[in-house]
């Protein structure tokens, strides 16, 4: 393992050891690729936080649990195709490309011809999510009205920025790797 990165397993280990981040640990994606170790930990800690908000009464516990439902869909998704070949971003900024690697490009052309309706997802979860900022405004509820916002913030993370470098995965290991 790279130094470097064992320094962050570390350091995310120790973190894991702090309270309330110790139930937080992720478990390990039922897909025969992972996802890197810092999203598992926020999509765990999301759907917590949804569930908790979810066991509220009133509008803001509804409208939690119906985007908790809609995050788990994409959240699924994301852990199936979208997220995997991130883990290789590591060893391809290094220059390290192996053949082993070679079933990143499967997902990475699965992100490009999905990706009307992975948007399509993207935008189904921020309406939800604009209703549960509303239902916390009207319930006077700011940490969850910046919550929401800041969750909107990270769905357009992976719309700008995640899900183009999947499909840049891809297309680098293609150019890299002999034809076969």
């Amino acid at each position: 393992m790279d130094p470097r990165f064992a320094a962050a397993a570390f350091l995310f280990a120790g973190a894991m050891a702090l309270p309330g981040l110790a139930r937080a640990q992720a478990p390990a994606a039922p897909v025969e690729h992972q996802i890197p170790q810092s999203l598992q930990l926020q999509h765990t800690l999301t759907m917590e936080y949804l569930a908790d908000l979810s066991r509220r009464s009133g509008p803001v516990g509804v409208e939690a649990g119906k985007l908790r439902a809609l995050f788990q869909a994409h959240m699924a998704k994301e852990n199936e195709f979208i997220l995997p070949p991130l883990t290789l971003l590591p060893a391809l900024a290094r220059g390290q490309v192996t053949p082993d690697m070679k079933w990143a490009i499967s997902m990475s052309d699965r992100v490009k011809a999905e990706q009307e309706d992975i948007f399509r997802s993207h935008i189904a979860v921020v309406e939800q999510a604009v209703a549960l900022e509303n239902a916390a405004d009207n319930a006077g509820d700011e940490t969850v009205r910046d919550w929401v916002r800041g969750a909107i913030i990270d769905d357009m993370g992976d719309l700008e920025v995640m899900e183009p470098m999947s499909a840049l995965v891809g297309d680098l290991l293609r150019a890299k790797l002999p034809a076969q």
